[in-house]
């Protein structure tokens, strides 16, 4: 586990910093809440909040079936609001995915957690990989390199995708090539087509930038 020196706070797990960034006031209602955490030899224990009624989004849509794009517009609306908020706090997370969101089963809001694969953002490139592979920005198949911003755009793009088809793009990570293109089921609306396209085209226009928030999310 990594660690890193907070001012006033002394030696902090790395999740644990990111998360007291992240949470401190103003919070973000779609960020979930770091309540407290104990050291222990070899490991540390988070406590954190628990909306009820709600589960991760992974299992909601394995129960459920594919969000309709009202419901995926209300997620994707959410979680952008999460990563800039993030953003905000210089907070890369890192592993943007259904499974690491819950959703309330009565409101359907929204919050995004775990951030043990995160870090802290920076403008250069990552050169280290922590996270989901199948979220992967493919720079870092090619190139093992990558940036924040366009990393955070491509693994919101592969989540949009996979509660609206039920499927990675691109028949997954690995196969995606500069003339990949993305394939759509018919019943899908123009409009979702052309927002999950727009993740993708931003993304390739910007693999070896830093995109500012305002274009990105």
């Amino acid at each position: 586990q990594s660690f890193v020196l907070q001012e006033g706070q002394g030696r902090l797990p790395l999740e644990v910093a990111l998360m007291t960034r992240v949470n401190s006031a103003p919070a973000c209602p779609n960020v979930l809440q770091l309540l407290d955490w104990f050291d222990r030899p070899r490991r540390y224990i988070l406590i954190l909040e628990r909306p009820d009624p709600c589960q991760d989004l992974q299992s909601f849509c394995e129960e459920n079936g594919c969000l309709d794009e009202g419901l995926a517009k209300k997620v994707l609306v959410q979680l952008i609001a999460a990563l800039k908020h993030c953003e905000s706090r210089g907070v890369l997370h890192r592993d943007v995915k259904p499974e690491n969101l819950l959703i309330s089963t009565e409101s359907q809001d929204i919050k995004l957690l775990d951030f043990g694969c995160g870090d802290l953002l920076k403008r250069s490139a990552y050169k280290y990989f922590a996270g989901t592979i199948q979220y992967a920005p493919p720079e870092w198949f090619c190139r093992q390199r990558y940036h924040a911003g366009p990393a955070t755009v491509w693994s919101v793009g592969v989540t949009l995708f996979n509660i609206l088809c039920n499927r990675f793009p691109f028949g997954g990570a690995l196969r995606v090539t500069s003339r990949s293109k993305l394939t759509f089921p018919i019943t899908l609306s123009t409009e979702a087509v052309d927002a999950d396209g727009e993740e993708e085209n931003t993304h390739r226009t910007h693999t070896e930038q830093q995109i500012p928030a305002e274009n990105t999310l």
